[in-house]
């Protein structure tokens, strides 16, 4: 199977953990199979989704009025990652 790796990055509370639980969610509702890595702030998948599931609506419109949103595609070269 390939991998395709999704990161979310941008200042602290801009939304990036909820964006996170949206995109999840909606992949694994779609039969995607999703690996979850909290990174350093999140030691499961549980603790990630009981923190950011907290006041969700409440931050999400927070964010939508002072965040925006930029979607950029980067296409790896297999040479560049060791893969012939």
């Amino acid at each position: 199977m390939k991998n395709l790796n999704i990161t979310v990055s941008g200042e602290t509370n801009t939304g990036n953990s909820r964006l996170i639980l949206l995109l999840k969610d909606f992949l694994r509702e779609n039969d995607f199979i999703v690996e979850f890595d909290g990174g350093i702030d999140y030691e499961n998948e549980g603790q990630f989704n009981e923190h950011v599931s907290k006041n969700f609506d409440h931050v999400i419109e927070q964010v939508k009025d002072t965040t925006i949103i930029t979607l950029k595609e980067e296409q790896l070269n297999l040479a560049c990652i060791g893969k012939s």
